[in-house]
């Protein structure tokens, strides 16, 4: 189990925990490509699901528009090289950062059209209504199942009133309280883990910071 891949750790429970329904994920692919630079790329978070498709998986912190039109540029030349390479359909899935607020999921080039099959929007789910239903079932019961783990490890990235550094100071105090230290473990790594993927600038620093504290 890799200790930075929500998905490795989760699999389709992560996708469900945010209303994504996809076949049930068999294997892990990474693969290289090569782009139209001619540069080697490695796509590591890549799956294989049940009906023969492909999960790739991708992450994304920074909210300036240059940096939201480049991505779908790059996301749509990683699927034309991974088609070319395995012919499978493939089903995209984009988390989106808290710094995010909108962003294209599709690109028409005329002749040439793209859209991502599925986006997690950070800045749009309600960090602290999740955080007082998380905190309430591991004081009654100490366990989370994996679709709610899924949903903590994101709990310092979604939508919140308190600082980032309040959000993971009481993340890591509903971490401890879990019965299998496997688990608590296992959260606590990979949302250090998101953190470069996912956060920017003051946000970035503050939850360095308080994971320094651990």
């Amino acid at each position: 189990m890799s200790s930075s891949s929500v998905i490795q750790a989760f699999g389709n429970d992560f996708l469900s925990a945010f209303g994504i329904q996809l076949g049930r994920i068999v294997e892990h692919v990474p693969t290289e490509i090569v782009n139209l630079r001619k540069e080697r790329v490695m796509i590591e978070e890549l799956f294989r699901l049940e009906d023969d498709s492909l999960l790739y998986f991708v992450l994304h912190a920074s909210p300036n528009p240059k940096d939201l039109d480049e991505l779908m540029v790059q996301l749509m030349e990683h699927n034309l090289k991974i088609y070319e390479k395995y012919e499978k359909l493939i089903n995209t899935v984009v988390v989106f950062g808290p710094a995010i607020s909108n962003a294209k999921t599709s690109i028409d080039l005329g002749a040439i059209k793209y859209r991502i099959s599925d986006a997690i929007w950070m800045s749009r789910i309600d960090g602290d209504e999740i955080s007082e239903d998380l905190a309430r079932k591991v004081r009654h019961t100490g366990e989370l199942t994996d679709e709610e783990l899924s949903r903590f490890v994101l709990l310092p990235f979604l939508q919140t009133n308190l600082s980032r550094y309040e959000r993971v100071v009481e993340a890591i105090e509903i971490a401890n309280q879990l019965v299998d230290h496997g688990k608590r473990d296992l959260v606590l790594k990979l949302m250090k883990a998101m953190t470069g993927k996912l956060l920017i600038g003051d946000d970035f620093e503050q939850i360095v910071q308080s994971f320094e504290k651990i």
